[in-house]
């Protein structure tokens, strides 16, 4: 049997640190990360579907716009993820392509210090509320109907409600700030607060018989 030389097993230690180090420097990002193919490799690798159209969160998946952690650690969790998320592979998206849906994220990610320095007008919220039509699936007092879900008084905050507004999910249609701006929005949240809440079960005696 034919024994290695120290200086033989050294130099193969050698090739191999420079191996796994040219490898690393390859797999890191080239560049702080471009939004525009970021949104792109967003929708082609199916981030979409759980996570919607602008990280916004979904009843699948989460919010992550704008990430909840750095770039590193985005990296390591997309390929080897917990619970429920699929690891994605290099041939999907590249650590580039990660960069670059990292800067997507954040380029879309609403500013919470602009959302809550808004204050809403519970009067022109209300005239609001009607004049886009929001009564027409959510009823009068945002109390629900058959095709949409009940949204008053908001069980979110005004910067979750900006959010989904924007890029909602089902059949509801995204209302851009052309359309809707943010002060029309916190004044629709100010007429919703203005309802009470629901009485609960356990306090209708017909339903505790």
């Amino acid at each position: 049997m034919r024994y290695l030389t120290p200086l033989a097993i050294a130099l193969m230690l050698l090739v191999a640190s420079s191996c796994t180090a040219a490898q690393s420097a390859a797999a890191k990002p080239k560049s702080n990360g471009n939004a525009d193919n970021g949104k792109r490799v967003f929708a082609s690798a199916g981030c979409t579907l759980c996570h919607g159209a602008q990280g916004q969160g979904t009843a699948l998946a989460p919010q992550i716009a704008p990430s909840p952690v750095e770039l590193p650690a985005l990296i390591t969790y997309v390929r080897q993820p917990t619970g429920k998320m699929p690891p994605v592979p290099v041939a999907t998206a590249s650590d580039q392509d990660l960069a670059d849906i990292f800067a997507f994220l954040k380029s879309v990610a609403p500013s919470p210090t602009s959302a809550e320095s808004l204050t809403g007008n519970a009067e022109n919220g209300k005239k609001l509320f009607a004049a886009y039509g929001c009564y027409e699936c959510h009823g009068r007092q945002g109390a629900g109907a058959a095709i949409a879900p009940r949204i008053g008084p908001p069980a979110i905050s005004f910067a979750a409600v900006l959010r989904y507004v924007r890029a909602p999910t089902g059949q509801m249609p995204p209302y851009t700030a052309k359309v809707v701006s943010d002060q029309d929005l916190a004044d629709i949240c100010a007429f919703l607060k203005s309802f009470p809440l629901p009485a609960p079960a356990s306090s209708i005696p017909l339903l505790n018989q």
